[in-house]
């Protein structure tokens, strides 16, 4: 046992290195930033990068300790801001959507006794399991018939009716006992007073999972973002790594602010989301 512990903490650690190093580094200034690189990234110069002649000098602690690229990054980068906005903007609707849908549909699942609720459960897990390549031109199709084409409901709402939270809330409502929603049928509660009083704070595990899963999957869409919505409306995302071309000296911050949301999250409510992925059944 000691030995595999040592082992997970030195995967852990090595899997920590990237983060560490992007946090780091996000106190130095512009100017050690750019000789850290010792080749320019600009189009005549990218061969050099490919053939593998030049690499980029990285450390963990900078030389000289500045906030000077989150004072720029905050202040006189407006654009920054603006894209994490549009990415506040399109992840916080899409994990209220998946709780709001996912529970009522997931207690549908389990506690109707329609003949048919197995094959369209399963006609469910079909399309979760459908690559988003797959799925892309369909909605493509139907929000351009829709007419919401170039805004931010053509990409909230196909992924706010996402078929995996309905999966995962399922999954746990079958590890629980029934005996609670049978007292409050006998008492005379309908549907929905059981789902929003007994059912949800039942959920608390497996909400945590679906909200900080779907955050994460949802805060960092490209291929959505490129082909729904227009330039102004672009997600942090997408602006993000064309910011190594043209500010190379705030990449750090910038790139340390953005994994701030889902980090603060995942210290929130790991213990929850961990009990929630291991009682649903998800590998």
């Amino acid at each position: 046992m000691i030995v595999i512990y040592l082992a997970l903490i030195m995967l852990a650690a090595l899997f920590a290195i990237p983060v560490v190093i992007v946090f780091t580094n996000s106190f130095m200034d512009s100017f050690e930033i750019i000789n850290r690189f010792t080749y320019s990234v600009q189009p005549g110069n990218i061969q050099h990068a490919i053939d593998g002649i030049h690499f980029v000098r990285l450390t963990f602690i900078p030389d000289r300790v500045t906030f000077g690229q989150y004072l720029h990054l905050f202040f006189d980068n407006p654009i920054y801001l603006g894209r994490f906005w549009n990415s506040v903007a399109l992840a916080v609707p899409i994990v209220l959507g998946q709780v709001l849908i996912s529970a009522p549909a997931a207690y549908a699942f389990e506690m109707s006794r329609t003949q048919h609720k197995e094959k369209l459960y399963f006609i469910y897990i079909v399309i979760m399991l459908l690559p988003l390549q797959v799925t892309l031109v369909p909605n493509f199709i139907v929000a351009d018939w829709l007419g919401i084409l170039g805004t931010r409901a053509s990409v909230i709402l196909p992924a706010a009716l996402n078929p995996f939270g309905v999966f995962i809330m399922r999954q746990y409502l079958r590890g629980l006992p029934h005996d609670y929603i049978e007292a409050a049928q006998l008492d005379g509660a309908g549907h929905l007073r059981i789902v929003f009083s007994i059912v949800m704070p039942m959920f608390k595990p497996a909400l945590a999972a679906l909200i900080i899963l779907t955050f994460v999957n949802n805060w960092n869409i490209v291929e959505q973002a490129i082909i729904f919505l227009t330039e102004t409306q672009a997600p942090l995302s997408v602006y993000l790594s064309g910011m190594a071309i043209h500010n190379l000296d705030l990449i750090y911050a910038a790139s340390f602010f953005y994994l701030l949301p889902p980090l603060l999250m995942f210290l929130y409510w790991k213990e929850h989301m961990v009990e929630g992925i291991a009682l649903s059944g998800i590998r």
